[in-house]
């Protein structure tokens, strides 16, 4: 990665706040604590690991339902609550950025399960609302009840319904909505480093969506899913359109992103997953943020210990399914950053 020399000044007002942040970095698990879980022969010895850490509170519902589901949840609830009243009125936007994957992927579940008119709460990641809150909403149009933001997205969600009768070009159009609509509300934040992380998620956005429908050999026009306001202009991006896969391999491996795709395509292509993306692309956000450690006390350093807690939540999660399910350490190793 090309490294910018970041501006980040400190900001008195998130003194108490990263004072107790400070205070929690106890709650990230070691390297060692990980391993260990890693090399769980059954989901008991991995519930075993977890017992002297800040997520033995859950170990009673792990143990009966054999699921992460509620960790995850709680933690998420834990997050949204502190942001809500640590962060200034003009910054809470972050908490949408910091969201951003999970939020767009519950208007997802929303917009199919009233098309398909079934019940997809098993799918929902409960953030601001419950899926009961969003699907009546968007059933009744009475959005009273809704986060500001949310509802406008909700909105042009089931506007699209009616608008549009493929479901994957729905998709497509939500997120670019999305996006930019995040995109605008960060400016509020007025932090470069914040801002160019949105814009470094467009990018690897772009190039896995380039990526896949070469790979699946699908015949959608790019611009359906190429997004804008990333480093990679989306008018050089939609120029390999008429590429070979190989050759937008090698024209990216010259970006900021080559080790991102050199691996995704070593995986891709022996074993069959995109998962090494997903790792590579976490790796490079912590990379990313390493500026923030030079600080004292600002948004910036609030949103770097929250974006951490949730890749630390996303990698227990796929430690304790892999375990549970008997899948090789090998292969759950490969999913997740140690």
């Amino acid at each position: 990665m090309v490294r910018i020399d970041y501006d980040i000044s400190d900001d008195s007002y998130y003194l108490f706040a990263c004072a107790e942040l400070m205070t929690r970095e106890v709650e990230f698990l070691e390297e060692s604590k990980i391993e260990r879980m890693l090399g769980s022969e059954g989901p008991d010895e991995f519930i075993g690991a977890l017992r002297d850490t800040v997520y033995s509170k859950y170990i009673n519902y792990i143990e009966k339902s054999r699921s992460f589901e509620k960790v995850i949840i709680s933690e998420y609830s834990t997050t949204v609550n502190f942001l809500d009243q640590r962060l200034k009125p003009e910054h809470q936007a972050a908490g949408d950025l910091l969201f951003l994957e999970e939020n767009l992927h519950n208007l997802k579940v929303i917009v199919k399960s009233i098309i398909l008119d079934i019940d997809l709460r098993e799918l929902f990641v409960p953030i601001l609302h419950s899926y009961d809150e969003l699907r009546d909403a968007a059933v009744t149009g009475d959005y009273r009840e809704v986060d500001p933001v949310v509802a406008e997205m909700l909105k042009f969600a089931v506007e699209l319904i009616d608008k549009q009768e493929n479901y994957r070009l729905m998709e497509l159009e939500l997120e670019k909505f999305y996006l930019e609509r995040v995109l605008n509300s960060i400016e509020t934040l007025n932090s470069r480093l914040i801002t160019d992380y949105l814009k470094h998620i467009i990018d690897i956005l772009n190039i896995k969506n380039i990526y896949r429908s070469k790979y699946l050999a699908e015949d959608l026009s790019f611009d359906y899913f190429l997004h804008e306001n990333g480093f990679l202009p989306k008018e050089f991006m939609a120029k390999f359109e008429g590429e070979s896969l190989d050759f937008f391999v090698k024209e990216m491996e010259r970006t900021d992103y080559a080790d991102m795709i050199i691996k995704g395509t070593y995986a891709l292509h022996s074993e069959g997953t995109f998962s090494s993306f997903e790792k590579s692309e976490d790796l490079f956000y912590f990379d990313f943020f390493d500026p923030v450690k030079y600080t004292v006390s600002n948004l910036e350093k609030v949103f770097q210990f929250f974006l951490r807690k949730k890749l630390e939540l996303k990698y227990l999660s796929i430690i304790f399914t892999g375990v549970l399910h008997g899948v090789e350490n090998s292969k759950i190793r490969n999913k997740v950053k140690v």
